[in-house]
């Protein structure tokens, strides 16, 4: 764990947690300690990662065949914004390993319930940010096709990435997304670790995650490019690579706020 300089939210009393300095060297070895979390438990890490991948691959065919395929890219965007509240038993299986506790998912849940209030509220704050993505992708999508939605999923693609109009599309889609999406994970990159971890409540969970971001904008910057490609691998080999990618990047979170924070 880093020893390097600790920040205290410019000056105000200290209250809550403190953050430290990191290096771009740090991702990596989240990650590395987020591998060796699954190898001491396997089971519990890939078949949550399976559970997700059976849960993301059954909404995609319902939203595909109720005719409503325009809402899969969207959604997918929209679960990086709550991929933190996804994550929360990995992180407690990540916490029980680390108390050299033999992990199960009922204990999570009786760790989760010590601040189960404040737990919610900050998954309030992601649905909320992923109710607010959707309206605007969807403000998004009305404006680039001037009402007119392409009427199967084969011409929504050939919109999509043969015109002019699906090339407006997927910049503006793409730019207001990244913005969005960067927000949301400076604010929650640590906060949902932090309150099953604490006794905190959900501003100063935010607070910490921001600060924790702010004072190492690109060794998390890396972190949140390294959280894309795992998350973007699982969608292109139709949610496979979530069944290893989500739980790597989950046990890797908690290390990062193991890390990031005094």
């Amino acid at each position: 764990m880093s020893h390097a300089v600790i920040h205290n939210y410019d000056a105000k009393p200290v209250t809550i947690a403190r953050v430290r300095d990191i290096s771009s060297d740090h991702p990596w070895k989240w990650l590395s300690a987020g591998w060796r979390d699954i190898k001491a438990a396997p089971v519990l890490s890939l078949g949550y990662g399976l559970g997700l991948a059976i849960i993301s691959y059954l909404v995609s065919f319902s939203v595909i065949t109720s005719g409503m395929y325009f809402l899969l890219p969207q959604l997918l965007a929209g679960f990086f914004l709550i991929a933190p509240l996804l994550a929360i038993g990995l992180y407690a299986i990540s916490s029980q390993l680390e108390a050299g506790e033999r992990p199960s998912l009922l204990a999570g849940l009786k760790l989760a319930r010590r601040n189960n209030f404040h737990i919610f509220n900050m998954g309030l704050v992601l649905i909320v940010s992923l109710i607010a993505w959707m309206i605007l992708a969807q403000l998004i999508v009305a404006l680039t096709f001037t009402g007119i939605t392409p009427s199967t999923w084969q011409g929504f693609l050939t919109s999509l990435f043969a015109s002019w109009n699906g090339f407006q599309l997927l910049v503006a889609g793409i730019s207001c997304g990244a913005v969005i999406a960067f927000l949301i994970f400076s604010i929650s990159a640590i906060s949902v670790p932090m309150l099953l971890d604490r006794n905190s409540n959900v501003f100063d969970a935010i607070q910490t995650s921001w600060s924790a971001v702010r004072h190492n904008l690109m060794p998390m910057f890396l972190w949140a490019a390294i959280l894309v490609v795992i998350i973007i691998a699982g969608f292109v080999t139709f949610y496979a690579g979530l069944v290893i990618g989500f739980p790597i990047a989950a046990h890797a979170t908690w290390h990062a706020y193991r890390d990031l924070v005094e």
